[in-house]
């Protein structure tokens, strides 16, 4: 007799020479400012994930969402005799040390006077107050890097009085970024060259969160006799199982399943069912997917999930990689005409370790 199958988941130039090539030497001279190099006298950026600690680095939360963004705000009070001789302020940002960028430069902003102040080459004293208020606001949320030698106080005082003022600009973080310290260099310009002191180096921490989506919330195995196959494929939303990585970390997948009713043979407390499950494939994914791994149920139908009884499958599911996810059941003994039980996934982070297969455009 055959029997249906019910299973109900819970989803908890080239520059070609002909001639030796020859050197020519150039050269420019970068005319000075009318007054002092400018200086960056502190920075910080916005908004910050944990605010019950007072310590920098900034923490930004990543969206957690398929094709989401972050906003990460920049912000530097910068110092210039006369202040009106700055003609640009930016910040360049590096990904974090390691894989799988190993800190390359990510991306600059063009920051621009808090308020559109300078517009008219004069500070109100509304803008002051303003800028002043958003200063101690990330002051005293532990935010604020402060330049060799300067305090907060000088930073108030010379924004009073139009010797410093507030730049700020932002940028969106894409929910594929990696996890980590990113490296942020301040610097401004003025009609002279950049000095060391027109630099000021902080972090801010893309806080790793690991997370997944899946496109599917049963397995139907249908009518069987004994053994069936739910075969996934990388098109999510529509066909077989599939799921995404929407986190900032890399990840693998974990599964565990009841018994669906099956239950016990004796002697040996036998399980009468065992499943199968298959993440990714061995043609189309390098980072170790594609093999079949088998595993009892871990509890009896109703009972909770037990977190000691995970099967961890292989592969390493990078960023915002979509992976196919083939399922399969082994019936040894069956009684009742239909069972139907639940399924838990879960994903736990994976070092970012090579080989270096990042997704085109990070």
């Amino acid at each position: 007799m055959r029997r249906l199958i019910v299973l109900a988941i819970t989803i908890i130039t080239l520059l070609v020479m002909t001639v030796p090539a020859m050197a020519v030497d150039t050269g420019v001279t970068i005319s000075g400012g009318s007054g002092d190099e400018p200086l960056v006298k502190c920075k910080w950026e916005t908004p910050d994930a944990a605010p019950a600690d007072i310590n920098p680095p900034t923490q930004i939360q990543p969206p957690v969402t398929y094709g989401g963004t972050s906003p990460v705000g920049f912000w530097a009070v910068v110092a210039d005799n006369p202040i009106t001789d700055i003609t640009i302020v930016a910040v360049d940002v590096y990904h974090p040390a390691g894989y799988p960028e190993s800190g390359s430069f990510k991306f600059e902003v063009i920051l621009t006077p808090y308020m559109n102040a300078l517009a008219d080459g004069i500070i109100q004293e509304a803008e002051a107050t303003a800028a002043i208020n958003a200063f101690n606001a990330a002051y005293a949320a532990g935010l604020v890097t402060l330049h060799a030698g300067v305090s907060a106080q000088d930073v108030r005082d010379e924004m009073s009085q139009g010797e410093a003022w507030l730049w700020s600009g932002a940028y969106e973080m894409s929910y594929h970024q990696p996890a980590g310290d990113y490296r942020v260099d301040a610097f401004a310009i003025d009609a002279g060259p950049v000095s060391v002191d027109s630099h000021l180096l902080n972090y801010f921490e893309y806080v790793a969160v690991t997370a997944a989506q899946f496109d599917f919330t049963s397995i139907n195995y249908g009518n069987i006799t004994s053994d069936g196959v739910v075969s996934g494929d990388t098109y999510f939303g529509t066909g077989g199982p599939t799921m995404r990585n929407i986190g900032n970390t890399w990840l693998k997948l974990q599964v565990q399943q009841d018994d669906m009713g099956f239950g016990v043979s004796q002697p040996g407390d036998v399980w009468n069912v065992r499943y199968d499950c298959r993440l990714g494939s061995t043609t189309e994914y390098p980072q170790g997917g594609g093999a079949n791994t088998w595993f009892d149920p871990a509890v009896l139908k109703g009972s909770a999930l037990d977190p000691l009884k995970w099967t961890t499958l292989p592969g390493v599911v990078h960023l915002c990689n979509t992976w196919k996810i083939d399922f399969s059941i082994h019936i040894s003994k069956a009684i009742l005409p239909s069972y139907s039980g639940t399924l838990w996934l879960n994903v736990i982070s994976a070092p970012f370790t090579g080989p270096n297969l990042p997704h085109p455009g990070l």
